[in-house]
């Protein structure tokens, strides 16, 4: 008996209904059998830089859906610095750059009531840091409310830590976004402690009065952190594959930026002088990544979470004030938090 094509795709319709739970068993022994199907991270930069270029407020229905959290901010190094009247600094220049996270702060608590705060970091040691963390996400919890929290380089380390040591709160965690952390370490922490003799005496007479200690520089080195990510890889990862999260990058290479000097450094290990060819000797042996001017691109990556790598942005015009912004600071709270509640869905 010959069949027409109609006929052979009702048939072909009708066989696949009835055996679809065989191609669904079939189909979740695949990928059981290919971990990486289940692990794969998405780049979602193409999606961050269409929705920040949308320029949208928040809807009615995001607002509502942000109250529901704490949103707590974490700085990174130079915190203290960088944020008015800290105590744990004998030098303040927010008066110059603004508030570490203030623009974004304001922009949440005034403009839409939805609940935001700083926690108190320390750049002399991390473990202060962590212990801020715990605090706030358990004060949350005794409130009822879950914390989305948006942490910036060293302060990212300290967050992954705290939750790989104390994985009771991660319950408490309802979205984080990685920004600008060094997960593999960054080279300049490297550079700060083996540099030449006449800029090292001026980096360890500066560096008690920003309260910057030698330990934080060997805790953000490649040294410790990649000895740190090997121990804790699988914790790591079963955190990742528990809370929505994705790390965001910059690449400020060839972009005019503050950090050009760090950005040539982790670029080609050197100075660059207006030809682009090295003016000093080799500071840093290698190896070579795209960076932001503190942290190499790579190292910003974390395993298996979705990443946005943003041209132009360098490592501190997205939390302060700075000298050749390109990027808007509402505008990209705004699309930080947009995707972040788009993988929470």
């Amino acid at each position: 008996m010959r069949y027409n094509k109609d006929e052979r795709i009702i048939n072909l319709e009708n066989f696949m209904k009835k055996n679809i739970n065989v191609f669904k068993i079939l189909l979740l022994l695949v990928v059981l059998n290919n971990p990486a199907l289940l692990s794969a991270k998405t780049d979602l930069t193409h999606d961050f830089i269409k929705i920040y270029n949308q320029k949208r407020d928040f809807t009615l229905e995001e607002q509502k859906r942000l109250r529901e959290y704490d949103i707590y901010f974490i700085p990174g190094i130079l915190a203290e610095s960088l944020i008015s009247n800290d105590p744990d600094s004998s030098i303040n220049i927010s008066i110059l750059t603004e508030d570490y996270f203030g623009t974004q702060l304001e922009f949440l608590n005034n403009k839409y009531k939805i609940p935001a705060k700083r926690i108190k970091t320390s750049s002399h040691d991390v473990a202060i840091t962590r212990k801020n963390i715990s605090e706030a996400v358990n004060s949350s919890k005794s409130k009822g409310r879950k914390v989305i929290i948006l942490s910036h380089s060293l302060g990212g380390l300290a967050l992954l830590e705290e939750l790989i040591l104390n994985p009771e709160i991660q319950n408490n965690i309802a979205g984080i976004v990685f920004l600008q952390s060094p997960f593999y370490g960054t080279p300049i922490g490297q550079v700060m402690l083996k540099a030449p003799p006449f800029i090292n005496k001026l980096i360890k007479i500066t560096m008690p009065f920003v309260n910057v200690s030698d330990k934080t520089l060997e805790y953000v080195g490649y040294v410790a952190r990649e000895t740190y990510m090997k121990k804790n890889e699988q914790d790591i990862k079963k955190l990742l594959a528990k809370v929505p999260s994705y790390t965001f990058a910059g690449i400020a290479e060839g972009n005019k930026s503050l950090f050009k000097p760090m950005i040539d450094i982790m670029e080609s290990g050197c100075l660059k002088g207006i030809t682009d060819k090295c003016i000093t000797e080799k500071f840093y042996p290698g190896p070579y990544d795209k960076n932001d001017g503190l942290i190499p691109l790579k190292s910003a990556h974390l395993y298996d979470a979705d990443f946005v790598a943003l041209e132009k942005a360098d490592h501190g015009e997205i939390i302060l004030r700075m000298p050749f912004e390109d990027y808007n600071k509402e505008q990209l709270t705004t699309t930080w938090l947009r995707v972040l509640l788009k993988k929470m869905n």
